[in-house]
């Protein structure tokens, strides 16, 4: 039943596809005068039906638009490895930053950086332009206590990006997974700020965030290490703090 299950889902996504520019079709979709499907964009670019020469009618294919609405496509970069299926709602927006196409570097953030490229291509970037700041670690210390302070980690096989900012009186530290949501809820992260005694400190444990979610939402929602400036300052010496940053799947 599976199996026919997923065939059907194959045959109707066929069912889907422009045939003018291959992609997925959505509301509203067209139909030429014998009865051919083609979507809003590329009949607004062509002159008559690709598939028999025949005129566009005024007339959309409404059966075809619910099954649209129903259907879970793939991501077009399905080819690259990405694994995700999303309604007709949500695709767009997870292809604009699935880590599976082209994306920009993470240190564009905080050092302008302009590599654009692909996810299996970013460690040896990262090794050759950001050595000092890329690390072959799951657990390390993070000393500088500064606005927009980035690292790049890889360690189980994945990247992770650790971003600190200060801002309005207050003291932000995320964890990012280059890779789906999904992916990234097989992943904690603990973040531990010691104070100068040894004695006191500070630690807290968190779900690793998804790359879809920018660390701005990821701040402002609250799911990250946050205190107030002042408390961060008791933990300093010579305003060098002591936190530790270790990530670990979840069991």
């Amino acid at each position: 039943m599976e199996d026919l299950s997923r065939a059907l889902d194959q045959d109707l996504l066929k069912e889907l596809e422009c045939p003018v520019c291959m992609q997925y079709m959505v509301p509203p979709i067209k139909l030429c005068t014998n009865g051919h499907n083609i979507c809003s964009k590329c009949e607004e670019r062509v002159t008559c039906c690709p598939t028999c020469r025949a005129e566009f009618s005024e007339i959309r294919n409404v059966a075809l638009e619910n099954i649209a609405r129903s259907q879970k496509y793939p991501c077009a970069n399905w080819q690259s490895g990405c694994r995700e299926l999303f309604s007709i709602e949500h695709i767009a927006k997870h292809q604009d930053v699935c880590v599976y196409g082209k994306f920009q570097c993470p240190f564009k953030l905080h050092k302008n950086c302009s590599w654009n490229g692909y996810r299996s291509d970013l460690h040896e970037h990262a090794q050759a332009a950001h050595g000092t700041e890329f690390f072959k670690l799951s657990s390390y210390c993070s000393p500088l206590f500064k606005d927009r302070i980035m690292n790049l980690l890889s360690c189980f096989g994945e990247l992770f990006v650790h971003y600190k900012r200060i801002r309005d009186g207050r003291f932000y530290s995320a964890v990012q997974l280059i890779g789906t949501n999904n992916q990234a809820s097989k992943y904690k992260c603990e973040f531990t700020l010691c104070a100068a005694n040894g004695i006191e400190q500070i630690s807290k444990t968190l779900f690793v965030r998804g790359y879809s979610e920018d660390f701005e939402t990821i701040f402002n929602s609250g799911k990250c290490f946050c205190l107030d400036e002042a408390v961060v300052r008791h933990y300093l010496e010579e305003n060098k703090m002591n936190l530790t940053v270790t990530i670990s799947p979840v069991q």
